[in-house]
């Protein structure tokens, strides 16, 4: 993400505050036509359409719970894999009786990293295919059939559906928020415009102008952020 946010506070409740803001502007768009020939009908049509954009783009709560899933899908079918290479094992060290250096060409010495990484898993389970296949007849000998060489296969490749997965939810989510803050940035800018030209058109109403004054930087955390309430007219 290359994306700085110019504005202060979280996404929420700067879409709120420029929702309410832009009520306020449509109400009295005709004083700001009247200030300047630079407050044309279409450029409250823009800040309308920007702000439409922002507020349909999902939240990142939304994301991370559909990543959350998909990252227990990937740890689910981890758990799964490493159980039927477990169980391979058994028959493994029955056909090959203390020969630790053919256990080791199936793995032996590397499942340990294996069972806690998705991506050395899957190169795992390509590697034990091929030594699989390169002693079938002395694994059928000791009880595989050939659905036990797909099952290899099987879990390798749905072990990576799953990392595919969360990989474009990781990219869906980024590319949302980069989206989001260029929408919302954009914003920012049109009302700055519109708020520099209100203090000029209300400079005699206090009360008022109260109303085109952005959010100050505040200290409080994103989680704390997220729950503020953005004040209302």
């Amino acid at each position: 993400m290359g994306q700085t946010r110019a504005y202060n506070g979280s996404d929420a409740n700067f879409i709120i505050f420029s929702g309410q803001r832009i009520n306020i502007i449509k109400d009295k768009h005709d004083d700001f036509i009247a200030f300047s020939p630079h407050f044309i009908p279409e450029k409250l049509v823009e800040l309308e359409s920007l702000y439409e954009t922002a507020s349909n783009i999902s939240s990142d709560n939304t994301y991370i719970d559909i990543q959350a899933k998909a990252t227990e899908n990937v740890n689910t079918e981890l758990a799964a894999c490493s159980k039927f290479f477990q169980r391979r094992k058994f028959d493994i060290e029955l056909a090959f009786p203390n020969d630790k250096k053919v256990w080791n060409q199936f793995g032996f010495n590397d499942y340990d990293d294996a069972r806690r990484s998705g991506k050395l898993m899957y190169i795992f389970l390509t590697d034990f295919h091929m030594i699989s296949d390169k002693y079938k007849d002395r694994l059928i000998a000791n009880g595989w059939t050939e659905e036990t060489f797909t099952q290899i296969l099987n879990h390798r490749d749905q072990l990576k559906i799953y990392m595919d997965e969360q990989s474009e939810c990781i990219l869906n989510r980024n590319r949302a928020t980069e989206d989001r803050t260029i929408a919302l940035n954009s914003l920012y800018e049109k009302l700055s415009v519109y708020f520099k030209a209100a203090r000029i058109i209300y400079e005699e109403d206090e009360d008022f102008l109260k109303w085109f004054k952005f959010p100050a930087h505040s200290p409080k955390s994103s989680s704390e952020e997220e729950e503020e309430v953005v004040d209302e007219m």
